[in-house]
């Protein structure tokens, strides 16, 4: 009787000192990926900062080219023919291709730089 007694104890001991360890483990792994969240969520922050600087920076420099040129009476102009173009009813797998024409009215060059379509 004491040998059942004391098996069932030790039965008993060594699965509740499993189960402990598992759900210790359980619980430390959520921590771990909380901290991550964290760290992932600081970078993309930075890097958003880091993005709006260099947009800050760049509208600037492009306000002084303009503030410079707003100045300058022989400054390039560009004339366009037409400022917008109505494609109407398109059917599927169409052409959409439009030109935009435009004339350089001023009496310095025209520097085309970084040009991107919408």
């Amino acid at each position: 009787m004491r040998k059942l007694i004391l098996s069932l104890a030790v039965v008993a001991f060594v699965s509740f000192s499993l189960s402990a360890q598992v759900s210790s483990s359980e619980k430390s792994v959520p921590a771990k990926s909380v901290e991550l969240q964290k760290v992932e969520k600081e970078k993309k922050y930075e890097q958003q900062k880091l993005e709006k600087q260099r947009l800050e920076k760049q509208r600037s420099a492009n306000e002084q080219v303009q503030n410079s040129q707003a100045n300058n009476p022989n400054a390039p102009v560009a004339t366009f023919e037409k400022l917008v173009h109505d494609y109407g009813t398109i059917e599927q797998h169409a052409d959409g291709n439009c030109e935009f024409v435009f004339t350089n009215t001023g009496k310095e060059p025209l520097i085309l730089s970084n040009v991107r379509s919408s």
